[in-house]
């Protein structure tokens, strides 16, 4: 249930230390410091969490990269170097409006694969198909090949997380 908000929250974590770094006043860059840090915070706990499920085999029938898919989310990276250093209270509330949109396209379509978080902890992501059908975006941190067979959890209904290297360690 709270899934894909922390998803959203999280993926929005290294734009929040952007605006740390970028805003003047402490009480606007500490607040965006401290989201940053709950941001990184949110996907480690939705991970750990994860990870307590049993995870089930699944044989991969394709394979492929979902890393393009997320250069168009980069854009909304771009608000750090559009904001001024020290913004009205109307900028403010301009740049609180651009996050509620972005999180309505976000809990209302799957965008796991655009988490920036998830590439700078040294995941990537891939769209796949298993042997029953099932498509999916499953994160993952080795390279996996259609034909393969995967040990994972059931993060939602769209999202596996691999935890073959896990299982076997």
């Amino acid at each position: 249930m709270l899934g894909k908000p922390l998803l959203f929250f999280s993926s929005y974590a290294p734009l929040f230390g952007l605006l740390a770094i970028r805003f003047v006043q402490p009480w606007l860059w500490i607040s965006c410091a401290a989201l940053a840090v709950l941001g990184v915070g949110s996907l480690w706990l939705l991970l750990h969490l994860d990870a307590r499920s049993s995870p089930g085999p699944h044989l991969l029938a394709s394979t492929r990269d979902a890393g393009p898919e997320a250069a168009s989310y980069l854009a909304s990276y771009l608000l750090p170097f559009l904001t001024v250093s020290v913004p009205t209270i109307r900028d403010i509330i301009a740049y609180i409006g651009f996050l509620v949109v972005a999180a309505s396209i976000h809990l209302r379509s799957s965008v796991v694969q655009v988490n920036p978080l998830l590439y700078l902890l040294g995941y990537r992501v891939l769209y796949v198909t298993d042997d029953h059908g099932l498509r999916a975006y499953m994160v993952t941190r080795r390279a996996v090949e259609s034909g393969s067979t995967v040990l994972a959890t059931r993060f939602r209904d769209e999202v596996l997380v691999d935890r073959t290297s896990v299982v076997n360690s």
